[in-house]
């Protein structure tokens, strides 16, 4: 009998091995796919977020009109390319929390478009941004995001000191 009871309680401790090893190596992917994201912006490559982005991707603040899913985060790349000449975004630090991915990253490029009803400046922007990113079934399905248009505003002479 006490040779049933230890079978029985190694079976429940290779069990929960097994389950902390896949959802460990979900969370290791989940950080992958996040940096696929980033490389997509920062190269200009659409196709990188049909990979790694839910057809009901909810993007928080979206733009008036935004694409729900890939479409819509394809709307958002295409945008900041022909605002942003040699537009680059670039991870400064990632970090996990379960199912989701928080990120911190750099965002710089010379306006050479209209951004929000500014006329291109030819200026240079350099500002900060936070995102956190949720996964679902091994895809981005909301992503909320702060930039920090302020500071890019004033380094387009928009805004007065």
């Amino acid at each position: 009998m006490k040779a049933i009871k230890n079978w029985r309680a190694a079976l429940c401790v290779a069990l929960v091995c097994v389950s902390a090893l896949a959802s460990g190596g979900q969370v290791e992917q989940n950080k992958r796919d996040v940096e696929l994201w980033y490389r997509a912006f920062d190269q200009n490559d659409p196709g990188l977020l049909e990979r790694i982005v839910g057809k009901d991707w909810i993007d928080i603040p979206a733009a008036a009109d935004q694409a729900p899913g890939s479409e819509g985060a394809k709307e958002v790349l295409h945008h900041l390319h022909s605002t942003f000449s040699d537009f680059s975004i670039k991870i400064e630090e990632v970090l996990q929390d379960g199912d989701k991915v928080i990120v911190r990253s750099r965002i710089s490029g010379i306006q050479t478009g209209v951004f929000v009803g500014v006329a291109p400046t030819g200026k240079r922007i350099d500002i900060r941004a936070t995102d956190i990113h949720e996964f679902k079934n091994g895809k981005i399905v909301r992503t909320w995001h702060m930039e920090d248009w302020m500071t890019g505003l004033h380094q387009l002479g928009v805004l007065k000191r």
